[in-house]
């Protein structure tokens, strides 16, 4: 079980009352007009909220309720606190409602957080799907793997009358989110391009937290229990006459299942992470820990010097638990930079519409790379090597993070590229020369591709960049990241992918078509271990190009995101927040206020 531990950094209290909480996480809002509320509390929609609501504040606090769930907002809170014995009259089961029954602030207080550790944490325990049912013999599509692809993909097989069940190894769904998020994770994508489903009346914070994805995972999960069969390991996969012949383990068992399709929703660039100790590292006096799978709970970072190995997606989220928690100075040891952005450009590549072959403007985007630039020139953070010729190096992801410029220009943070050579007593040796002290060394060396486990199961050894092995038979997972990765109708993320091509698998599945489509230009097939994002982008350029129904649902697909995002979030609002953040970032990394006249020069405002 992870409970949150500091309950005080989880939510933002709305008080609609004159009572003084005396807490640092309030925002008082004593207006009655509407539009000043909602403006006020969207600016402040980075954390989750509960509202404290006395009995003359009931009719604006409902009001405001409905303006908020109209756009299915951030803002709406997950309780209402009630005093006074005051009446709010609300059915709503995404609401909670608490009769605190009194006036005093340390009552009040008591009351949230209590709240706050029993709502803000996620049990692992609600992804060990019960099912004892008797897996089927035949099904028409067999989902190897219950990751976040597999749990999607059987939903969407069920909504389109077929039957399917799952084959999950382990003992738990979720895959790579319940196996190696940590607690602190956050999707590196924008919120509107990883939304599992679509909610009311309040969506995932941006860049979602870990709690937030398992609890979406678990929801549909569970919608489709029945099919589910957990610590099932498949050792093979065989074409037959009428399709696919899928062998298994259960129990001790051997099991065979017949389908027509087979969808393998097992991870591609995330394999067994890569293990390493260093020389002379039993002489180290601090700890040694891995930055994944919460290795670093219990830590206590404050006052740290913390030195983090590598520069990938956990690197970066590692540095940021570090400085948020209060370490003094944390460095990163690089083979090379790894491209970070901040959260507005993100933000960006979803919030800007398209031409028809679904890329953006060339005059927006290097405008947007231009203040990018001006920001990595302002901090001090040193730019990746690629550039400007590439955004990125082939096989890095696009790290998201505000605080890593924000740190560089109050040096807190510094990039040193080489490797460790040994460890002493208080710190390492970065390229045989160089000591960094330190209390704290986080591994964040990355993962071993696992792509042999695909051929392995499979026995193929090709696949189409459609994401096909074979007819009905789908090799659905991240890929290797080039250079197209985030120019495309997927932005940067994989599961905008899954859903465009789940729409494609059911289009073709058991169809005569399949041998027109896969024959189609643009069309080819590639070495499984050399799969990367260019491969599948251009399979569904090329779909898209032959079949106007697949350009319709494609063209669906990245409107209804981007209308959804924006109804969320606003270009000023986003901006308004974004600058708020900003700011409180730097009195949070310095432990006092900082005017902003001597923050980090926030440039984007000039894009309203």
């Amino acid at each position: 079980m992870n409970k949150i531990i500091n309950p005080k950094r989880k939510v933002r209290i709305a008080n609609f009352s004159d009572i003084d909480l005396q807490d640092d996480r309030q925002l008082n809002l004593h207006s009655n007009d509407l539009d000043t509320i909602a403006k006020k509390i969207r600016t402040y929609a980075d954390l989750p909220y509960v509202y404290v609501v006395a009995k003359e504040k009931a009719q604006v606090v409902s009001e405001l309720l409905s303006k908020l769930k109209s756009i299915r907002s951030r803002c709406y809170p997950y309780a209402l606190f009630l005093i006074d014995e005051t009446g709010i009259d609300i059915q709503d089961k995404d609401l909670e409602i608490v009769q605190v029954g009194s006036k005093d602030g340390d009552t009040i207080r008591r009351k949230i957080n209590g709240y706050v550790n029993d709502r803000f944490h996620f049990d692992k325990q609600e992804l060990r799907i019960d099912n004892n049912g008797v897996l089927p013999a035949k099904v028409d599509v067999a989902i190897i793997g219950a990751g976040i692809t597999g749990i999607y993909a059987a939903n969407r097989i069920i909504d389109a009358g077929l039957s399917t069940c799952i084959l999950e190894k382990r003992d738990k769904v979720g895959g790579i989110w319940s196996q190696f998020a940590n607690a602190t994770s956050q999707v590196n994508s924008s919120e509107c391009a990883y939304r599992l489903f679509e909610k009311t009346p309040r969506i995932n914070s941006d860049h979602s937290a870990t709690r937030e994805i398992l609890e979406d995972i678990a929801s549909m999960s569970h919608q489709v229990a029945d099919q589910i069969f957990l610590q099932t390991e498949v050792k093979g996969i065989e074409k037959t006459e009428n399709g696919y012949r899928t062998t298994a383990e259960r129990e001790g068992n051997e099991i065979c299942l017949e389908s027509k399709g087979v969808i393998l929703a097992i991870n591609d660039r995330v394999g067994p992470p890569r293990e390493i100790e260093w020389p002379n590292q039993s002489a180290f006096e601090g700890s040694v820990v891995s930055g994944i799978s919460n290795d670093t709970n219990g830590l206590n970072w404050h006052g740290k010097n913390v030195v983090i190995v590598g520069m990938g997606a956990f690197a970066i989220e590692n540095a940021r638990t570090a400085l948020e928690g209060g370490a003094a100075h944390v460095t990163v040891v690089c083979r090379r930079h790894g491209t970070i952005c901040p959260k507005i450009i993100d933000y960006l590549n979803f919030a800007t519409p398209y031409d028809e072959t679904f890329q953006h403007d060339k005059k927006s985007n290097l405008k947007n790379m231009m203040y990018w630039k001006k920001l990595y020139d302002l901090s001090g953070a040193t730019k990746p090597e690629c550039w400007m010729g590439k955004v990125k190096h082939d096989g890095h992801t696009i790290s998201v993070s505000d605080i890593w410029f924000i740190a560089h220009y109050l040096k807190k943070i510094e990039t040193i590229t080489g490797e460790i050579s040994s460890m002493t007593p208080n710190g390492v040796i970065v390229n045989g020369q160089r000591q960094v002290d330190a209390n704290i060394v986080v591994n964040c060396i990355g993962f071993e591709r696992n792509t042999f486990a695909a051929e392995a199961l499979s026995g193929y050894h090709e696949t189409y960049n459609t994401n096909y092995l074979d007819k009905d038979f789908f090799y659905l997972a991240d890929a290797y990241i080039d250079g197209n990765a985030f120019n495309s109708l997927f932005g940067s993320s994989v599961l905008e992918m899954v859903k465009f091509y789940m729409e494609v698998y059911i289009k073709f599945f058991n169809s005569q078509e399949f041998d027109n489509m896969i024959n189609t230009a643009g069309i080819s097939k590639v070495p499984i271990q050399q799969r990367n994002w260019s491969h599948y982008i251009d399979g569904a350029m090329a779909l898209m190009e032959k079949y106007p129904d697949v350009r319709e649902f494609a063209q669906k697909q990245v409107d209804q995101r981007t209308s959804n995002f924006l109804e969320a979030h606003d270009l000023e609002t986003y901006i308004a927040e974004n600058k708020r953040e900003w700011i409180d970032m730097h009195a949070m990394l310095a432990g006092n206020p900082v005017p902003e006249e001597a923050c980090l020069p926030y440039v984007f405002e000039k894009l309203l």
